[in-house]
């Protein structure tokens, strides 16, 4: 027999009315009723599970914080964001973002998907703003505040706090400063770390010495040490406003940078030779499938829609 396929909705909306205090004889009765329900009960009970593996986070002051920031929006938000998301303490942009939390006492991860950015607060006041498809591991206590790019793009606000030292971990890079406003970057082997104001202090996996970032300079590259350089501060934070800046780029490197950022996909046609259009300026980058009809008109190339999300482009 086909089970059937559970409102995850109502499970989250349920847990948080019992979280917080006795339900109303109406509301009791209906809760037992859709309780009765085949599959409600098992995800009534995953999310009450979920729930106590985050309150064993004792001392993690922060996260619990946050964790009661979701719970108090838990009623009009799906089942999984109640249970691990951000909810009210997040503000996402672009395609409705999603902030999901996965808490326990060493510490929460916080992840976007495909087409959706987001601001999130951290447990000390600062702040992080992921690019679509990105993932940080946040760990704080006393002593310091720790976060690893796991992959993807985030840009951090950070409170000031030279007793208490942040460090950021990307690829090979070890980053450290008492605050500032930063981002960095991880793509496959490739990490980027850029200062828009203040200072870090960044070493490579090997190296002796850590070097000094200010506001304006970046290091990029792939694993060892990197060279110190002028950061395009405009065109490297722009997806912040919801755009992709490009200057002379060839086109596959254009269209991963669209298929990255957004919930529409842009496909090159297998054999197609499209390295030699280069493309420069501004685009919004929930508009891949905008931009790729544009390059018909000014390139002459031929895009054709493969599915609802995806536009192939071929000579």
């Amino acid at each position: 027999m086909r089970r059937r396929i559970v409102d995850e909705d109502e499970a989250a909306r349920w847990f948080a009315k019992a979280d917080r205090g006795p339900l109303a004889a109406d509301d009791r009765k209906a809760f037992l009723e859709w309780l009765e329900a085949p599959g409600n009960a098992e995800a009534y009970q995953e999310t009450a599970d979920a729930w106590s593996s985050l309150r064993a986070a004792k001392g993690a002051d922060g996260l619990m914080a946050m964790r009661a920031a979701a719970l108090r929006d838990a009623s009009g938000i799906s089942r999984r964001r109640a249970i691990f998301g951000l909810a009210g303490a997040a503000t996402a942009a672009g395609g409705g973002g999603v902030a999901v939390m996965m808490a326990s006492a060493a510490g929460a991860t916080i992840r976007t998907s495909a087409g959706e950015r987001l601001t999130a607060p951290l447990p000390d006041g600062s702040s992080v703003t992921l690019a679509p498809l990105s993932r940080v591991r946040v760990q704080y206590d006393a002593q310091r505040r720790r976060v690893r790019l796991v992959e993807g793009q985030a840009y951090f606000d950070m409170r000031s706090a030279p007793d208490r030292p942040f460090q950021v971990v990307v690829g090979d890079e070890r980053a450290q400063g008492s605050g500032g406003r930063f981002q960095v970057t991880k793509q496959g082997d490739t990490a980027q770390i850029l200062i828009e104001d203040g200072a870090l202090d960044v070493a490579a996996a090997g190296q002796a010495a850590p070097r000094r970032l200010t506001t304006g300079q970046m290091v990029s590259g792939q694993a060892g040490p990197k060279s110190v350089a002028a950061a395009d501060l405009d065109a490297l934070t722009a997806w912040r406003d919801g755009r992709l800046v490009f200057n002379d780029t060839p086109l596959p490197q254009v269209a991963a940078a669209f298929n990255r950022y957004s919930s529409d996909q842009l496909s090159l046609a297998p054999g197609a030779r499209l390295d030699d259009i280069r493309i420069s300026g501004s685009f919004r980058y929930d508009g891949a499938r905008e931009f790729a009809n544009a390059l018909r008109v000014g390139f002459g190339v031929r895009v054709h829609q493969v599915d609802r999300t995806t536009w192939e482009i071929a000579e």
